[in-house]
């Protein structure tokens, strides 16, 4: 399942002390809906909380994009190979 970071406004967002008395029940509407809940403290937003499934998927998609951007700066310094040469050097590796 792709994680939905979408709140809802209504259901979704509570204070500290609400979150504290039924963390639960919250824990288990995070992994049921897979939708954050936001926690405030003070009128103002401290923590979310998100399934351990979509926190996972998280972190592959921005280790991801992270190494989309080393690979990007490595090759803008003239560390990397071009498409066509990566290619040809795969295909070398992969043949029978």
């Amino acid at each position: 399942m792709t994680a939905n970071l979408a709140v809802n406004l209504k259901e979704d967002v509570v204070p500290y002390t609400t979150f504290r008395s039924s963390l639960s029940s919250f824990m288990d509407k995070a992994r049921r809906t897979h939708r954050p809940i936001l926690v405030t403290q003070n009128g103002k937003s401290a923590s979310v909380l998100i399934d351990v499934s979509d926190f996972e998927e998280i972190a592959e998609t921005l280790a991801v994009v992270n190494d989309v951007a080393n690979g990007e700066a490595e090759y803008e310094a003239g560390l990397g190979e071009d498409e066509s040469s990566l290619f040809d050097r795969a295909a070398e590796v992969c043949r029978p």
